[in-house]
């Protein structure tokens, strides 16, 4: 039996046979949904469904998040997702451990689980702004820029074909 941290759940899976699925069932899990919130732990999309859910009044968290890890809290082998020099950064918000681990867990927020995570970067946003993710401003904006072109781009295209309409209307 493996025992996973999800969040703040602990999620239990059995490789070997169902022996363990007593203990599942004691932890309100059955077998296959230990199993599959496990394979949900590496799902970006779920990931980044519940940062946007948290951040929907937020939206440049949502672009952090995906600056920051591309809404990635665990590796593929199942660590905690780590970044930056030395592995000091942890988590889809990538949260500096070295300067915020110990506030975070004064608040109660453990940064290795998504949950913990996204609810610290919401405090130091909250407190910060946008502060604590500086390298990715620069990303930010250039973001910013592109979908300002798109949506100049969509202008033109709809002034373009208002245009060919009344061109063919006239003729």
């Amino acid at each position: 039996m493996t025992i996973f941290r999800f969040g703040g759940a602990v999620v239990l899976l059995c490789f070997v046979s169902w022996s363990g699925a007593s203990e599942a069932a004691a932890a309100g899990l059955s077998a296959s949904s230990s199993a599959s919130a496990i394979t949900s732990v590496h799902d970006r999309a779920l990931v980044e469904r519940l940062v946007r859910e948290n951040f929907s009044a937020s939206p440049v968290m949502i672009e952090i998040a995906r600056c920051e890890s591309n809404f990635r809290q665990f590796a593929d082998s199942g660590s905690v997702f780590r970044g930056g020099a030395g592995g000091g950064m942890v988590g889809v918000f990538q949260i500096f451990a070295a300067v915020h681990e110990n506030a975070a867990d004064s608040l109660g927020f453990d940064i290795e689980t998504l949950e913990g995570n996204i609810g610290y970067a919401k405090h130091l946003f909250e407190r910060s702004g946008a502060t604590p993710w500086q390298s990715c401003v620069p990303v930010l904006k250039e973001r910013e820029k592109q979908l300002q072109l798109i949506d100049l781009m969509k202008q033109l295209i709809a002034l373009l074909q208002k245009l060919i309409a009344l061109q063919s209307a006239a003729n």
